[in-house]
């Protein structure tokens, strides 16, 4: 099993709901007003006057066989948004309970 870790804009929070959905994806936890800024391009998501606008974070801990299929939709949503930021992130899960 693996956890993936996606962050991302609000502002395609709809796009990263349907992807989940698409695969199958049910269990996840989410956490809405991140703040947050990447580290080589895009603006700051930091919930101020001058930056307005945050990030959203889903962590859903997957079989490995679901893996790629998400990072192929993350990929996806990425070419169509660049501009509003999302990346996912990937790691082992040894026990769960």
């Amino acid at each position: 099993m693996k956890a993936v870790m996606v962050v991302y804009n609000h502002g395609i929070t709809e796009e990263v709901d349907e992807a989940l959905e698409q695969l199958s994806i049910r269990g996840f936890t989410r956490w809405v007003d991140v703040h947050g800024q990447g580290t080589e391009k895009g603006e700051p998501h930091l919930g101020t006057h001058i930056w307005p606008s945050l990030n959203a974070v889903v962590l859903t801990i997957i079989e490995d066989e679901k893996v790629e299929p998400l990072l192929n939709k993350v990929r996806e949503i990425n070419k169509d948004a660049e501009e509003e930021g999302i990346h996912a992130f990937v790691w082992n899960i040894e026990k769960l309970v």
